[in-house]
């Protein structure tokens, strides 16, 4: 029979404000963990030898059940089972008495915002399942979706940071950020899902030069440190100009938002998810602007952050 609630965990959404894709080779990035993320819960049950239940914002996402050996015994969207008893395998191979705490278990799992805007659907349950079954969740993170692992960072992170690859090892720096015109930053989703597998697998490391980072560090630290909107935004504008010529696009603003009286720049993987907006119009301004072009939500910066 099913009992009672044993285990709790909580690991948080993640943006990356700056050093998309460099971040990858060393580069400094500036990072937020959000106040939307997933949690995880725990309960015996001798049902089964495991049983999972996903949802999204309250709703049923999926169900699966699994045998001793993680076979998918029952479940109502195959290729997510088979993603996770994938994931569930691997941390299994960390150490032997791991299966040990899935025997007999009812998980449940709720993702607090929408699995489609890229805040880190994937990273969140890497981080649950390192805190619940004890693994280190970069080695984790390594064997299963790969990435810099900043998101990993931010998953139990009480504040921004600054994250970088040092000689392959994460690093992170707690810092504050609450920039004095927070107020005019917005995030605003840009209605397309990027996959973040396949653009690491696009960014080719070897034609980076040593000095696309040292500018990146650069303007990762001017942005922590800028004092109002233009300064903020010429930093972004000069960001994207530096990873457009990297990964051979256009910046979103030329592309798309030429009419824009701001600045804005494209978040993660180019061309998806969320854009960073940063505007000295007023609200209404920005939110007519986005709604014409019938994009949402749009979030201001301190509706998010942790």
């Amino acid at each position: 029979m099913q009992s009672e609630l044993i285990e709790s965990y909580k690991a948080n959404g993640k943006l990356l404000l700056s050093g998309e894709y460099l971040v990858l080779a060393g580069a400094k990035a500036l990072a937020i963990p959000l106040k939307y993320g997933q949690t995880l819960g725990v309960k015996n049950d001798d049902t089964c030898f495991l049983s999972w239940t996903a949802k999204n914002n309250g709703k049923h996402w999926f169900q699966a059940s699994f045998d001793s050996s993680l076979n998918i015994v029952s479940s109502d969207q195959l290729p997510l089972a088979e993603d996770l008893a994938k994931i569930l395998k691997v941390c299994i191979d960390f150490r032997p008495d791991i299966k040990e705490l899935m025997e007999n278990k009812s998980v449940t799992t709720e993702l607090e915002f929408d699995k489609d805007w890229g805040w880190g659907s994937s990273s969140t349950l890497i981080s649950l399942l390192s805190q619940w079954l004890g693994v280190y969740p970069y080695q984790l993170l390594k064997d299963t979706f790969g990435g810099s692992g900043y998101d990993i960072a931010c998953a139990t992170a009480s504040s921004p940071i600054i994250y970088q690859l040092i000689d392959g090892i994460p690093k992170t720096e707690r810092i504050q950020f609450n920039p004095s015109f927070a107020e005019n930053i917005y995030f605003v989703y840009s209605g397309q899902k990027q996959s973040s597998r396949k653009e690491i697998t696009r960014f080719k490391q070897e034609n980076l030069k040593t000095s696309d980072i040292a500018l990146i560090d650069q303007l990762t630290e001017k942005m922590i440190r800028a004092n109002n909107v233009d300064q903020f935004g010429n930093l972004m504008a000069e960001h994207e100009q530096i990873i457009g010529g990297i990964v051979q696009l256009n910046s979103i603003k030329n592309e798309q938002f030429n009419d824009f009286k701001g600045y804005i720049k494209t978040l993660g993987a180019w061309g998806g998810d969320f854009m960073m907006v940063a505007c000295d119009e007023s609200e209404e301004y920005v939110r007519k602007y986005f709604k014409a072009k019938q994009l949402n939500p749009i979030f201001k910066y301190n509706e998010i952050i942790i």
